[in-house]
C-alpha cells in the first residue's frame, strides 16, 4: 500500500529532465509545504492538470495544489521571471501562498551578459549554458558581493552595489573576453527597485519557517536539476553552478541535518541537455523515435535533448550519493511499441570494468556501455491504472532497476497529466 514519509527531498536521479514536476504535483496533495532549495530558471518542469499546462522554472511544482510555496535562499531568482510566474498562476485564478528568502540572491543583467561572453570566448569548449547567468549569479554569491533580494529594499546601498559590481564585470568582459558591452546603472537600479516593491510581501525568513514547520507539518523539498548535475560529484566541467545531491537541502534552506527520507526520480530512458559524456547516447532513429515521443524537448532552452538507453551504473552512482529510500520511474509509456530495450548493466574501457561512473571525467568520456537486452512491450499502457495489469515485460523492467539500485520503485508515471501515475 502506497505511504508517504515526511520530510521528504525529491531529487533527479540522472541529468536532470526526468520529471520531478509532475511527481512533485502528485506528491504536494499529501504535503503541507512545498520548499524549492536549489536552481534557478534553467531548471524547468512543466505540471499538467486536466487542459492547463504550467511551465515553470522558479515556483514550486506544488503551486497546482494550492500549497504554501517556499523559495529557500540556495536558489538564485531573476525576479521579472519569476513575477512573470506568479502573474500567470493568477491569471489561472488560483491562490498562491508563497514565502521567499530575502537571503536569495538575484540575477542580474550583467550576470547574463558574462555568460554570454564567456561561452562565445570557449568556443568548441562551451559546456551548453542557456546564456540565463544563473552560474554568474553563483559565482558573485561565492565571492561575497552578490545582491540579494533584501537589498532591493536599501535604494542607496543597492545603487552603490549595482555600480561596482556592474563595473568590475563590465572590465572582465572587456578586457579579458574582448567584447563590447554596456550597463545602465541608474536604469537597473530602478527596475529592480520596482521588482522589490512587487516582491515585499512574499519575504520571510525561511531557515525559521521550515525549521518550525518540520515540527508539526508535512515538508516537501523540491530538488531542480539532477544528481549526476552535481559540480563536485557529478560529470565536472560539464554540470550546474550548484549541489544537486539530497544533502544540499541542509545548508541551502538553512536547518540542521536530520533523517529526511529521499525519493529519486528515474526516467525509463537517459536524457541530456547540453555536453558532456553520455555512454548510452543513441544516434538511430531508435533515439529519435524516443525524442518525439517523449516531447523530449527543454522546457526553459526548447532545445532537443540527448536521448539514451537507461544507465544502471549512473544510478548506481545517484543512488549512493543522495540516498534514495524510494524511486519514481517516469515516462515508462514512452517505451511502448519497442520490440526490445537495452540496459546499461556496467561501463568498459579496454581492459577495466566500471560498476559506477568514475571519478574521472576523462575516463567516463572513454567508458563504452555494456549492455542487458530485455524484451519490449507492444501494449499502449498509458491508460492503465493498477500495477497488476501491466504487462509481464514491464514488471520485469522495474524488478531489474529495483533489484540493481536495491530501492524499492513506490511510483510509475505512465503519461503527462496527474491522474497517470500508479501507486505503488
Amino acid at each position: 500500500m502506497f505511504k508517504i514519509h515526511f520530510p521528504l527531498v525529491v531529487v533527479g536521479a540522472q541529468w536532470g529532465d526526468e520529471g520531478k514536476g509532475k511527481i512533485i504535483d502528485v506528491l504536494a496533495e499529501y504535503a503541507n509545504i512545498v520548499v524549492r532549495y536549489n536552481g534557478g530558471n534553467n531548471a524547468g518542469h512543466t505540471v499538467v492538470v486536466g487542459d492547463k499546462v504550467f511551465k515553470l522554472s522558479l515556483l514550486p511544482s506544488g503551486v497546482a495544489q494550492k500549497k504554501h510555496l517556499v523559495i529557500a535562499q540556495g536558489c538564485v531568482i531573476d525576479p521579472k521571471i519569476l513575477l512573470d510566474e506568479i502573474a500567470m498562476i493568477k491569471d489561472h485564478h488560483l491562490p498562491i501562498h508563497l514565502s521567499i528568502d530575502p537571503r536569495v540572491h538575484l540575477v542580474m543583467p550583467y550576470h547574463k551578459a558574462l555568460d554570454r561572453a564567456t561561452e562565445l570566448w570557449k568556443g568548441e569548449k562551451a559546456t551548453g549554458s542557456l546564456h540565463l547567468g544563473i552560474g554568474y549569479c553563483y559565482e558573485d554569491k561565492n565571492n561575497r558581493f552578490g545582491i540579494r533580494l533584501d537589498d532591493l529594499f536599501h535604494p542607496a546601498l543597492l545603487k552603490e552595489k549595482i555600480s561596482t559590481i556592474s563595473s568590475l564585470h563590465l572590465k572582465r568582459i572587456q578586457r579579458v573576453y574582448d567584447q563590447k558591452e554596456t550597463f545602465d546603472v541608474d536604469e537597473i537600479t530602478k527596475t529592480c527597485l520596482l521588482y522589490g516593491k512587487k516582491l515585499k510581501h512574499y519575504v520571510q525568513d525561511v531557515s525559521l519557517l521550515v525549521e518550525k514547520s518540520l515540527k508539526t507539518k508535512k515538508v516537501l523539498f523540491e530538488g531542480a536539476h539532477g544528481t549526476l548535475l552535481d559540480p563536485v560529484f557529478g560529470t565536472y566541467p560539464y554540470t550546474v553552478a550548484i549541489h544537486t545531491i539530497s544533502g544540499g537541502i541542509f545548508p541551502y534552506v538553512g536547518i540542521a541535518p536530520r533523517t529526511v527520507y529521499s525519493l529519486g526520480i528515474v526516467k525509463a530512458y537517459s536524457t541530456r541537455v547540453g555536453n558532456g559524456p553520455f555512454p548510452t547516447e543513441l544516434f538511430d532513429k531508435t533515439g529519435v523515435a524516443i525524442r518525439e515521443k517523449g516531447h523530449e524537448f527543454g522546457t526553459v532552452s526548447k532545445r532537443p535533448r540527448r536521448c539514451g538507453w537507461i544507465d544502471i551504473p549512473a544510478l548506481k552512482t545517484a543512488a549512493r550519493l543522495s540516498g534514495f529510500t524510494s524511486l519514481a520511474l517516469t515516462k515508462l509509456d514512452v517505451l511502448s511499441g519497442l520490440n526490445s530495450i537495452k540496459v546499461c548493466v556496467s561501463y568498459k574501457n579496454k581492459d577495466k570494468r566500471y560498476g559506477e561512473i568514475p571519478a574521472s571525467t576523462y575516463e567516463y568520456e572513454q567508458c563504452k556501455p555494456v549492455y542487458r537486452l530485455f524484451p519490449g512491450w507492444k501494449k499502449d499502457i498509458s491508460r492503465i491504472k493498477k500495477y497488476a495489469d501491466l504487462p509481464k515485460e514491464v514488471k520485469m523492467y522495474i524488478k531489474f532497476i529495483e533489484k540493481e539500485l536495491k530501492t524499492p520503485v513506490t511510483m510509475l508515471s505512465i503519461g503527462a497529466e496527474r491522474k497517470d501515475t500508479i501507486l505503488l
